[in-house]
Order: C-alpha cells, then structure tokens, then sequence
C-alpha cells in the first residue's frame, strides 16, 4: 500500500524528470549527439554559430550554443556562455534530468556553467574536432579570383 502526503502539491513532472547531481552527470558516459548551423548568408558576419546537443548514456541531453571564430590560421570553437562572455539569454539547456547542488536547491546556470568547463568538456577532448567535422564549411568560405 502506498501513502501520499496530502498536505504537499505534487507535479508530474517533478515525478518523471529524475534529479541528479553533477557527480551523477560526470559518472555518465556522453557523445557528441547532434550539430546544428546558424547562419545568416546575407550579412557579413564572420561567425558561425550553432548548437550542439550532447548525450549521455541515460537519456539527458545537454544543449550548448557554440560559435566558430576564424583566428587567420584556424577556425576556434567557442562555446557561449563558458567561454564567451555569457548574454541574458539561455545558452545551456539540460533536458531528461533536474539537477541539483549538494545541498539539494536547484542549480544556478553559473554553477553549471563552470562544470561543463571545468569536468564535462575535458571528458570530451575531441568535442570541437567533432563539431568541426560535422560542418560542411566549404559553404561558408569566399573565394577572392
């Protein structure tokens, strides 16, 4: 038999959307899932900007905006928000998971941020070879002649 504490509003989600701790998210396994482009060819900007979806072997999916600078001798991956100076706008979206700090409040996106830099990204040293990869970046390249 089970009991319910009336007195407590429960919300479906909270029961579905299981809670982890970043030590929970650092024992998994992730994989570069999917790649997306932004890209406006009307303007001259020397961005590329996109969004990269990462996977963990539990099903939680971490979504990171990410630009492509070109240095002169090679193009940088930079990820907003951890790298680049963070703007008002949601750059890290976690999905498949609520996450919690060791006192169990929810996690500030600083505090996510500063682990995706400090742990998550140094677990996946080849994340922007991958990223570049994906890239058909003959499409963004002007020729002069």
């Amino acid at each position: 038999m089970q009991f319910f504490d009336l007195s407590r509003q429960f919300n479906l989600s909270d029961i579905l959307t299981p809670y982890k701790t970043l030590e929970d998210l650092a024992a998994q396994e992730w994989v570069l899932s999917k790649v997306r482009v932004e890209h406006d060819c009307l303007t001259d900007s020397e961005f590329i900007a996109g969004q990269a979806v990462l996977k963990s072997n539990q099903n939680i999916q971490i979504e990171l905006e990410w630009l492509i600078q070109d240095t002169g001798h090679e193009l940088q991956v930079l990820f907003k928000g951890i790298e680049t100076a963070a703007s008002e706008e949601t750059l890290i979206l976690v999905k498949g998971a609520k996450l919690l700090d060791t006192e169990n409040q929810e996690l500030t996106s600083q505090a996510l941020s500063l682990w995706l830099d400090g742990t998550l990204l140094p677990l996946m040293p080849n994340i922007r070879k991958e990223i570049k990869a994906r890239l058909n970046l003959w499409d963004y390249v002007e020729y002069d002649g």
